[in-house]
């Protein structure tokens, strides 16, 4: 635009200039949409009830994102940090009780359905 003479205004020139940062934090939101949907579908359907107070948790991190922050704003960075280390907790939390439903409980009920209690002739 400013090869054919039009005045470009300083607002879109800055634009511009922030360009690569705004296709970052937009990556970088993109990726924990898709992190948080992978790592809900992680839950088993009967442990959900028992997580819903951190996934409440992490919806209350995730808000600001929804609510208050624009491409503007100057703590972007801090949010994308605080919301990847909530789901990396609750990926994590979500890995262990599925290891112990899986390795304990569900084992262990295998071995005593197997179990005779009574020999009957």
């Amino acid at each position: 635009m400013s090869r054919i003479g039009i005045d470009i205004p300083e607002s879109a020139k800055i634009v511009l200039l922030q360009e690569d940062k705004f296709k970052m934090y937009n990556n970088e939101l993109q990726f924990v949409l898709r992190e948080y949907d992978r790592i809900v579908n992680k839950i088993r359907p009967n442990t959900k009830s028992l997580l819903v107070p951190h996934l409440e948790d992490l919806e209350y991190k995730l808000r600001p994102g929804m609510v208050t922050l624009t491409w503007t704003s100057m703590n972007i960075d801090g949010y994308l940090q605080h919301v990847h280390q909530g789901l990396s907790k609750l990926e994590q939390l979500i890995i262990n009780i599925n290891d112990i439903m899986e390795n304990r409980i569900e084992n262990n009920l295998k071995s005593l359905s197997k179990t005779v209690l009574v020999n009957l002739p």
